[in-house]
């Protein structure tokens, strides 16, 4: 299941365990549906930490999002996961995207994970004490 949360900072995505095609494909929708025109700049948070490494056959959905959300206007992206490996996935999906820039790989194993990333995604700020470097916690 995937929840998307359209807020005046910007838009919040959790996937509650592994997506498939058809939940990508509507995600992909709403997006298209909630950000009809572009938006002067946004953050976005998305929480992966429950669905665990990108299966193969998904990427191509994400790469759309990814870019869709970018021609929209998004400016910075907190990726909330919870392992190297997905981490490693999410930054090869932005930096063929362009987003490279404007990513931060939260690792939600870490306590005050949430407030990092909003910290991020809303004010461009990142917590001293909660992130160990200015580009990935991992």
């Amino acid at each position: 299941m995937i929840k998307m949360e359209d807020a005046t900072w910007g838009i919040r995505i959790e996937m509650q365990g592994q997506p498939n095609r058809q939940e990508l494909s509507k995600l992909l929708d709403d997006l298209r549906k909630t950000l009809q025109s572009a938006r002067p700049s946004f953050g976005v948070i998305i929480d992966l930490s429950a669905s665990g490494p990108i299966n193969p056959e998904l990427r191509d959905l994400l790469l759309h999002a990814l870019r869709l959300l970018q021609l929209k206007g998004m400016v910075r992206i907190a990726g909330c996961l919870a392992s190297t490996l997905a981490a490693s996935q999410i930054r090869r999906l932005a930096s063929e995207t362009g987003v490279t820039a404007g990513l931060r790989c939260i690792d939600t194993r870490k306590e005050g994970w949430k407030l990092g990333a909003e910290l991020w995604a809303v004010k461009a700020r990142e917590s001293e004490d909660f992130l160990d470097s200015p580009v990935i916690t991992f």
